[in-house]
């Protein structure tokens, strides 16, 4: 197989070296290094490969909600005395052997692992952190890491982690920037990105650095119908444009705004934040679940923040509502030709405001729109002859419209949750269902 991932001609998406397309399905695994043995690690990636999943996201040296240099599952740290330039790798079973088997069986389920070297926390944070990198440690952990996986070709590099550039500390933008410059060096047929603070993006401090192949955001867990497709708009309309996501939107049953008695965000808001996104330009999407990033198991306590639902199996949780309904979303954006897609809200006559504001994107030969209450739609369509269809992002379901006009109506009442995608083809197209992907790759 050939792992090599390249950015697309029209520098939006990113593909195959092949020039086939691929999608960016991610899930936030973030203490994976640290909470699995060996069998739960195939266990969660056979999951994972099976729900269409495609990137992993998980943390080398974790120290958010866990002690830095925490021991893993075997009781293996990762580094000497607290010392980032002295990883501990004694031994023919160490944490680093361990991280290699993760990789590994990764790859074997066909799934990149998008890591973050280090938490940020420990360069640009504003938590206390018993360490703290200096352009010296951090450069010299880079070069080890980088050079350890450099011949893992299911890498992707992710700089940061939660944590500003640093556009207020030119110091620790120029420790980002060295590290990122490492990752493309030693290994240049890896992408590298950068994981920001919530609310932010990567484009404000890197987007113009050559180690940088392609922005992330973090839309964060703030509060409810967070404007993520805004965020994905405005790192869409830069000059030099590079593709971009949302690496780190609203989790599923996190609390809002980190406070329990403002409720829990649930599936329909991970299917908005997916939708508003991609329709909006990004390329792929990441899903996370607030106690399945950190591998909850009844009893044990494997972070210091607790939430409700604490006492669930995080196995239990690899089937939660959002989590399948990522597979339609990825099922939906694979089923039509990937090249040349944008945001094409103009089309769109009446796209409402705030929660319920309607995205429209176009590619060739085809329209998606999305009705987050399932609104009636007004759209310009491009072509006297098409096909229209709902699209169900609940189940992956389609269902045609017999509409000839420029005014669709989903099925049900408008409500938060009845939420619908529209499809609309150009006839002369002929192009499958919305969701079968085999005629599309």
């Amino acid at each position: 197989m050939d792992w090599r991932l390249n950015i697309s001609k029209d520098r939006r998406s990113l593909e195959r070296a092949d020039g086939t397309p691929w999608f960016w399905l991610g899930d936030t695994a973030w203490a994976l290094f640290i909470h699995l043995n060996r069998d739960e690690v195939k266990r969660y990636f056979a999951d994972r490969q099976a729900k269409g999943f495609t990137v992993i996201q998980a943390v080398a040296l974790m120290g958010y909600n866990v002690d830095f240099n925490q021991p893993n599952v075997y009781g293996h740290r990762p580094l000497l005395d607290n010392d980032p330039t002295r990883p501990d790798t004694r031994g023919d079973e160490n944490f680093w052997t361990h991280a290699d088997y993760i990789v590994d069986t990764a790859a074997e389920h066909g799934l990149y692992i998008g890591l973050l070297p280090t938490w940020g926390y420990h360069i640009g944070g504003n938590h206390e952190t018993p360490i703290r990198f200096t352009m010296d440690s951090g450069c010299a952990y880079a070069e080890w890491i980088s050079r350890r996986y450099a011949k893992r070709p299911n890498i992707i590099w992710i700089n940061g982690g939660d944590v500003r550039g640093n556009e207020r500390d030119p110091e620790d933008r120029a420790i980002w920037n060295a590290m990122g410059a490492i990752y493309k060096r030693n290994c240049p047929d890896h992408l590298v990105t950068f994981h920001p603070r919530g609310n932010s993006s990567s484009a404000l401090c890197f987007h113009g650095e050559e180690w940088l192949d392609f922005n992330m955001i973090q839309s964060s867990h703030a509060r409810l119908g967070l404007r993520n497709d805004l965020m994905i708009e405005t790192d869409c309309q830069r000059p030099c444009a590079k593709p971009v996501l949302d690496g780190e939107p609203r989790y599923e049953a996190h609390p809002v705004g980190r406070l329990p008695q403002r409720g829990f965000f649930t599936d329909y808001d991970v299917r908005q934040a997916a939708y508003w996104s991609l329709f909006a330009g990004s390329f792929g999407h990441t899903y996370g679940h607030v106690n399945l990033w950190r591998f909850n198991v009844p009893g044990k306590v494997r972070t210091k923040e607790r939430f409700e639902m604490m006492d669930l199996y995080w196995i239990d949780l690899l089937d939660s509502p959002g989590a399948w309904q990522m597979k339609a979303v990825r099922d939906l954006m694979l089923s039509r030709p990937h090249a040349g897609r944008g945001a094409a809200q103009s089309l769109l006559r009446a796209p409402g405001e705030g929660e319920r504001t309607q995205r429209a994107t176009r590619g060739d030969g085809y329209v998606f729109a999305y009705s987050p209450y399932g609104d009636p739609i007004e759209l310009d369509v491009p072509w006297q002859d098409f096909d229209a269809w709902w699209y169900d992002p609940r189940t992956g379901a389609a269902r045609p419209e017999e509409a000839s006009g420029t005014s669709f109506t989903p099925p049900g009442h408008p409500y938060r949750g009845n939420d619908w995608v529209l499809v609309v083809d150009e006839g002369a197209r002929h192009y499958p269902p919305p969701g079968q992907i085999s005629r599309a790759q």
